[in-house]
């Protein structure tokens, strides 16, 4: 995949990955759904270092998880407030991007839902989509078995 571009709602920030995602997915997560106002997070992960900005600053909110404890830090554009970018303190490595931010949007697919169990009811995944009950690592970092 060629690299991607993006950027928030009025332009000021932009962002181009170098490379394609690690990963893409929704995640149903209360956090996900009370930090965007929405029924999931549509994202995709990639190594920390692989994503660049232009100047546009960006602001970070740091939230702590009630659940497990660790922080979890979302950054976005103080003019427009588009939340851009994720990092957190487990996977400090990685960096989530939202999807709805991309120039083309429509060159990611989406066929991982995690946090199913917080998932509102009227949400649904495909049949063929691979779905977790939870995050699909396990807290001691193996891989989670779907439902």
């Amino acid at each position: 995949m060629k690299e991607l571009t993006g950027g928030c709602l009025c332009g000021s920030v932009r962002f181009t990955c170098k490379s394609g995602p690690i990963a893409s997915y929704a995640c149903h997560c209360r956090f996900c759904q009370r930090s965007l106002g929405t029924a999931y997070r549509a994202a995709m992960s990639f190594n920390y270092d692989d994503v660049t900005f232009n100047d546009g600053a960006l602001t970070k909110y740091t939230y702590k998880s009630d659940e497990h404890g660790r922080e979890l830090y979302i950054h976005f554009c103080p003019t427009c407030s588009t939340q851009i970018t994720a990092t957190t303190e487990r996977f400090p490595d990685r960096r989530v991007m939202m999807i709805g931010t991309l120039d083309d949007p429509s060159q990611i697919d989406v066929t991982m839902h995690m946090f199913a169990d917080e998932s509102f009811h009227w949400v649904s995944a495909h049949d063929d989509d691979v779905v977790y009950a939870k995050h699909r690592m396990n807290e001691d970092g193996s891989p989670a078995d779907p439902l």
